[in-house]
């Protein structure tokens, strides 16, 4: 790429940034208490909350680490897009009208209020904290990218600058003026990404280029000839695809940003209205993206050009200038741009939330509404520019600790809310058990890998292949569920006002002990998840291991 300015990019980029505060400050006159701030006072409709989720779901790993792991992983990035997709049905089903139908602000609150602890609530907010800053650290690094491609500056100055931006209309708007950005920015992003892909795909030849999902297909013929391996799904044991499902199936429910936004709607149908359109959107602009990474791949092996890996999180820039030219280049750029915003919006939302609705406010419950929206609002700014200062040191690569997020937001969270939800013999003990194992098995294994720089293959043999330490997450999530039910089992029974709140987050007006109280349920989790686990363990010799 040019290291001369960009100016179209610029442009583009100011003009995102610029209409960003612009709506944070409009939003602020319609905040007038917590409700407002916190869950925009629970009026958000189907079409805007969908769009809102979109731009959620569309971070900078979209735009930037899937490409990337596109290139690099080959076969296996099919299995993480569609798992993602999917991710989003398991949401349907298993989450979303229930949790709205619950009325809480967060999912520390959820948990606390289900599980009748103040403690677990308190134990929630930190594990918040660490998920929300993997996956905050990931986008902002993307900032700090598209920076440096602008200026030929140091990712530094866009850390910095992409970092205070959001800082200051998640302040100054809360909820309202997160959910009206973040529908901006997905119709910023629905062009920025679908557009280029088009322009990418015709200068490729594609005659199916007008319809990006599936025209790439055009190009498989020659791909199976000039880069046969990229085809071959088994260059890892088949765990790394049963790992990266649950990680995203049990991750979603349990990323604590994605879960506020059903607490924003008006009701329970809305909340899962919401749910089909991300979901329909999600699945077209993931598969959009794909013909990105594939076409990529298709013109490196056909035109025999070289990228180092080093930047292959800027794959999607590289491509879309070398192919559709700057102009639709400053179109991705600010598109990118776009989908950092949304995603470090949502990211600060829950934090400043948690650490004063779910920490603060549990600690000190006597404080007046009025001192808790003030304290909300410096306690926002405090945790943006501490996350902004925190991301100064990134990941290599974006999808690294965005998948690490997944994976312990899907064993600390994801298996007591799904388990919340359906079982009405779930206690506070069982929940507070399977939280701490889930939680501890999936972040003690990232401290030695990416803090302490242990090789994976040195910690466990199984780990081998791209991104191998993400079979992690098929020992930590059925653990959780394992220990959970069981120390559930062990325990007293919840009190007849908490199993009350089961039957109506169900929509059930009347109350009936049988009601997702029977034995079929925490028996068939127990042994798919020690099934899961042994399987974990076997038949490595039977698979190859390209791209150990």
């Amino acid at each position: 790429m040019s290291e001369s300015v960009f100016v179209p990019g610029i442009i583009a980029s100011v003009a995102v940034l610029a209409v960003s505060i612009m709506i944070g400050f409009w939003a602020r006159k319609l905040t007038s208490n917590l409700a407002d701030y916190y869950v925009a006072g629970r009026s958000i409709g189907a079409v805007n909350n969908g769009f809102a989720m979109l731009s959620l779901s569309l971070s900078l790993t979209t735009f930037l680490g899937l490409t990337a792991m596109i290139i690099f992983g080959f076969y296996l990035a099919v299995a993480i897009y569609a798992a993602f997709t999917a991710a989003f049905i398991a949401m349907l089903v298993l989450a979303a009208p229930y949790l709205r139908r619950h009325r809480s602000f967060t999912t520390m609150a959820f948990i606390g209020d289900r599980f009748y602890s103040r403690n677990l609530r308190l134990l929630s907010v930190a594990i918040m904290l660490v998920v929300s800053v993997l996956y905050m650290v990931a986008n902002i690094k993307g900032v700090g990218i598209i920076f440096e491609m602008l200026l030929g500056l140091p990712e530094f100055w866009g850390i910095l600058v992409g970092g205070l931006v959001v800082t200051i209309y998640v302040t100054v708007g809360g909820m309202y003026g997160v959910t009206y950005n973040q529908t901006f920015q997905s119709l910023v992003m629905l062009f920025a990404i679908m557009l280029p892909v088009m322009i990418i795909l015709r200068a490729l030849g594609v005659d199916g280029w007008w319809f990006p999902p599936l025209g790439y297909g055009e190009m498989v013929p020659t791909m199976l000839q000039v880069t046969p391996h990229y085809f071959f799904p088994f260059i890892v044991h088949p765990v790394w695809y049963i790992s990266i499902f649950l990680g995203t199936f049990f991750g979603i429910i349990g990323l604590p940003h994605f879960v506020m936004r059903f607490f924003t709607v008006r009701d329970a149908r809305e909340a899962r209205w919401s749910t089909v359109i991300c979901t329909f959107l999600v699945g077209i602009v993931n598969a959009s993206v794909y013909a990105v990474g594939f076409a990529g791949v298709y013109y490196m092996a056909t035109q025999g050009v070289q990228i180092d890996p080093r930047y292959y999180d800027r794959f999607v820039f590289i491509l879309t200038e070398s192919l559709a030219g700057s102009g639709w280049l400053a179109i991705a750029v600010a598109g990118a741009v776009a989908a950092a915003l949304s995603t470090i919006a949502g990211l600060l939302m829950i934090m400043g939330a948690g650490l004063v609705h779910d920490f603060y406010g549990v600690l000190r419950p006597n404080t007046s509404p009025d001192k808790m929206l003030k304290m909300a609002t410096w306690v926002m700014f405090g945790v943006g520019i501490v996350s902004t200062l925190i991301s100064l040191r990134p990941p290599e690569f974006i999808l690294v600790t965005v998948m690490w997020a997944f994976g312990i937001a899907g064993a600390a969270f994801g298996v007591p809310i799904v388990l919340g939800i359906w079982w009405k013999r779930a206690t506070k003990e069982g929940a507070a058990a399977g939280m701490i194992v889930g939680f501890l098995t999936s972040f003690i294994p990232y401290i030695l890998i990416e803090i302490v720089g242990w090789d994976p293959t040195v910690i466990s043999r199984f780990l081998y292949g791209p991104m191998g330490w993400v079979k992690n997450v098929a020992y930590s999530i059925p653990l959780a569920f394992i220990v959970m039910v069981v120390v559930s089992w062990l325990t007293k029974a919840p009190p007849l006002e908490v199993r009350k709140q089961v039957d109506k987050m169900h929509g059930w007006t009347d109350y009936r002990e049988e009601r997702y109280n029977g034995k079929v349920l925490p028996v068939l989790v127990v042994v798919l998840s020690v099934l899961c686990i042994l399987f974990s363990f076997t038949l490595y010799d039977v698979f190859s291991r390209i791209g150990t």
